[in-house]
């Protein structure tokens, strides 16, 4: 009788991983093979520096290009911020459908140097939100403004960004 049993739960164990195996385990991604689509960090002006960070808010287009992502499974957005005071700042991803993203960088942990003088600030994004842009196609702008009004004096810049979605071609 113990025999039996054994030889039940080996089989049972064994049709678990053929099945794990054959993309049984996860039906979120099933039925199409993953893919990475990113708008690489690179300077907000396009060539060796960046935008100073004012009460007018500072903004940068950017096109993804020949993203072939269909279902969308995770996003992130990274500022390369070289500000002093984080709390004073704002910044907005805006879609490509004029609606926007609060980023919430005043809580945001920095991370490393981002090209030449700059900390990297990066956010996963809501991925229900990118849902609506098939191959994400159009424009995405990130704005950034200081919310210190006393001081006309830009203590810092916006000086690039990127953005990654990892979904489903």
């Amino acid at each position: 009788m113990c025999q039996i049993r054994f030889r039940l739960f080996y089989a049972a164990l064994a049709g678990s991983f053929l099945l794990s195996g054959c993309g049984g385990g996860d039906p979120a991604r099933s039925g199409g093979s993953t893919t990475l689509c990113e708008v690489p960090l690179k300077y907000a002006d396009g060539d060796r520096s960046g935008y100073s960070i004012n009460t007018v808010a500072q903004a940068v287009p950017r096109t993804f290009n020949a993203c072939t992502i269909q279902q969308p499974l995770a996003a992130s957005v990274s500022l390369c911020l070289d500000h002093r005071k984080m709390d004073e700042l704002s910044a907005l991803l805006v879609l490509p459908d004029q609606t926007t993203l609060d980023l919430n960088l005043p809580t945001s942990t920095p991370g490393a140097t981002c090209l030449i003088s700059g900390r990297l600030f990066t956010q996963s994004l809501p991925v229900s939100r990118l849902q609506a842009f098939s191959g994400l196609k159009g424009d995405w702008t990130v704005r950034v403004r200081d919310n210190n009004s006393v001081s006309n004096t830009p203590m810092g810049y916006l000086v690039g960004w990127s953005m990654q979605v990892e979904g489903l071609q």
